[in-house]
Parts: C-alpha cells; sequence; structure tokens
C-alpha cells in the first residue's frame, strides 16, 4: 500500500511539472523570468526523478543501457509514424493559419532560422531524452506499480504525456480540431514509446523513435513558419 501510495505521489509531483512550465512560460511575456522558469522546471524533472529513484526507493544508479534489442523496431516505428504526419500534413496544411503560430514563437526568437535549428537540436538531443527519462521510465514504473496489467501503465503514461502537449499547442494557436487532431497522434505517439520501454527496458529504444518524429514534427514546422 505504501509503494502504491509513493507512486501516486510521484507520479502527481513529476508528471505536473511540464503542465505548470509551458503555463508559466506562455502566460508570461517570455521574458528573463519565463526563461528562468523554464530551466528551473527542466532541472526538477532531471532531478526529482533521480532523487526519487536513489534515495527514496533506495535504487542503484543506472544508465538504461539497451540490453536486449529493439533497434530495428524504434528505426521502423519511428519512420512508419514520420510517414503518417506527413500524409496527415499534406492534407491539413492549407486549413491552418500560420501567421498565428508566427506570432507565437516570434517573442521567443523562433522566427529566426539559426535560432530555429539550434531549437530543434536541442528538443532532439536533449529535451526527447528528458522526455523518455521522465516518460518512459520514471513514470511508466510508477504507473506499473499504481496499474494492474502493463496496457494500463502505457495508457497512463500516455496520457500524461499528452496534457501538456495539448496546452503547448493552445498557446501556439492550433485550432480546436488541429490540437484533438495532433493530441491523438501524441497520444498513439506515447503509448508506442511507453510499450518499447516495457518491451525493452531501456529508454534509449524509445528515444531513437521519438527522435525521429521530432525531426519530422520540427520540419513540418519549418514549412508553416519559413
Amino acid at each position: 500500500m505504501r509503494n502504491r501510495q509513493d507512486a501516486i505521489l510521484a507520479l502527481i509531483l513529476v508528471g505536473m511539472i511540464p503542465t505548470v512550465s509551458i503555463l508559466v512560460s506562455f502566460g508570461t511575456d517570455g521574458g528573463l523570468f519565463s526563461q528562468i522558469a523554464f530551466v528551473l522546471f527542466k532541472l526538477c524533472l532531471l532531478l526529482i526523478p533521480l532523487h526519487w529513484h536513489l534515495k527514496r526507493d533506495r535504487n542503484e544508479w543506472s544508465w538504461s543501457k539497451p540490453e536486449n534489442g529493439g533497434y530495428s523496431m524504434a528505426i521502423g516505428l519511428g519512420l512508419g509514424l514520420s510517414a503518417i504526419m506527413l500524409i496527415v500534413w499534406f492534407f491539413v496544411k492549407d486549413l491552418l493559419d500560420y501567421n498565428i503560430l508566427r506570432d507565437a514563437v516570434e517573442p521567443v526568437g523562433l522566427m529566426d532560422w539559426k535560432l530555429y535549428v539550434l531549437g530543434c537540436l536541442y528538443w532532439i538531443f536533449l529535451n526527447s531524452l528528458l522526455e523518455e527519462y521522465v516518460y518512459r521510465w520514471f513514470l511508466v514504473v510508477k504507473s506499473e506499480i499504481i496499474c494492474v496489467g502493463e496496457k494500463y501503465a502505457i495508457v497512463l503514461s500516455a496520457l500524461i504525456f499528452v496534457v501538456h502537449h495539448s496546452i503547448a499547442l493552445y498557446f501556439f494557436g492550433f485550432p480546436w480540431w488541429a490540437n484533438l487532431l495532433a493530441s491523438i497522434g501524441l497520444f498513439i505517439g506515447g503509448a508506442i514509446f511507453s510499450w518499447l520501454y516495457i518491451r525493452y527496458r531501456s529508454i534509449w529504444i524509445p528515444y531513437i523513435t521519438h527522435a525521429i518524429c521530432d525531426v519530422t514534427v520540427f520540419g513540418i514546422g519549418a514549412m508553416m513558419l519559413f
């Protein structure tokens, strides 16, 4: 019972940090306070699960070495999901107002293509890895303690993964139907990432899939902004 209560507390505490970060970042003027808050929230996402794992749960340090394979599966799923995103984009691209997105990202400098490229590199190589560390390792493991059955843990972790992304898309000016469509895609992607983690027990395998998808996402983003 105590383990389950601890898992629920961990799920709530860590799961809400990205949502609060989005609300603070977009709810302010994008100035110094917003930037400092962004960094602090990212540090919380890194350090709280680590502290919980090492001190509260008394587990050992691990680099999540991929010892059970899964590379081909990860690459194949990444390419497959990217193909689906490109197909959907082809059909909806003329229905979106790109100026709303441009207005949303301009305050943080992303209309400068050099900063956009740097941002893409950060999100693909650092932020996506941090999300796998948080959502697929920490929150999936905690979801497995709370839920009976792996499929329920996958669903729960995927739902938590969707929340802050959907809020971010709202601030980016996506219409409700586009936000809903993207959120469904994010849920499916999050569920696949969680399934990959459970199957191979390494964050590096879902990270490969995630990174490939992010390359596609930011490629589409570039077509919308420039």
